[in-house]
């Protein structure tokens, strides 16, 4: 099932257009589904952000930035018991780097 099928705050954000996450980044799409309602979305949404200079990657359109945030902000308003701070994401993607080394 698409984002935009299974978040309804994400389907009245997008109206009439089609996600740009479920067409063209269905990999991407099963993660968030996987992780949404948990604290753990919010690293996954920074390490696809961040931009890391071993990985050979070209980054994403400005569009799927903005469903990505969007997406951010939907479940911060829905679970606000999992929002996690500025600095513990980023103290959690130095531990995660140091792990992958």
């Amino acid at each position: 099932m698409s984002l935009k099928n299974s978040i309804k705050e994400f389907k009245a954000y997008l109206g009439d257009s089609e996600s740009l996450l479920d067409k063209n980044y269905p990999s991407i799409v099963e993660m968030i589904k996987l992780h949404w309602g948990y604290k753990e979305i919010y690293l996954y949404i920074s390490k696809l952000l961040i931009v890391e200079k071993e990985r050979n990657r070209k980054g994403f359109p400005a569009e799927v930035i903005e469903e990505i945030y969007t997406l951010q902000e939907i479940h911060e308003r829905l679970f606000p018991a999992t929002k996690i701070s500025q600095s513990d994401t980023f103290m959690s993607s130095t531990i995660q780097a140091k792990i992958n080394k």
